[in-house]
């Protein structure tokens, strides 16, 4: 897995390569259907997190679960 998780990370790299630092909503909701997130998978996401805890940072959250899912894709 070492190898997928820098694939992931490269992915996401390119991605900011492309899009800057602060890529547009539409860039990262193309990105997220990259991985196959949809509207269903973002809802239940949303959900997940207020179930952990109001702190949890969705945006980090979110980074892992597109670094891991890129990262499984490589296999």
């Amino acid at each position: 897995m070492p190898d997928g998780i820098a694939t992931g990370f490269d992915r996401l790299d390119d991605f900011l390569a492309v899009q800057g630092s602060t890529p547009s909503l539409d860039a990262v909701l193309r990105l997220q259907e990259a991985v196959g997130i949809d509207d269903g998978q973002r809802r239940m996401i949303r959900d997940r997190l207020e179930a952990l805890d109001a702190r949890a940072q969705a945006g980090a959250v979110l980074l892992g679960i597109l670094v891991g899912l890129f990262a499984a894709g490589a296999r």
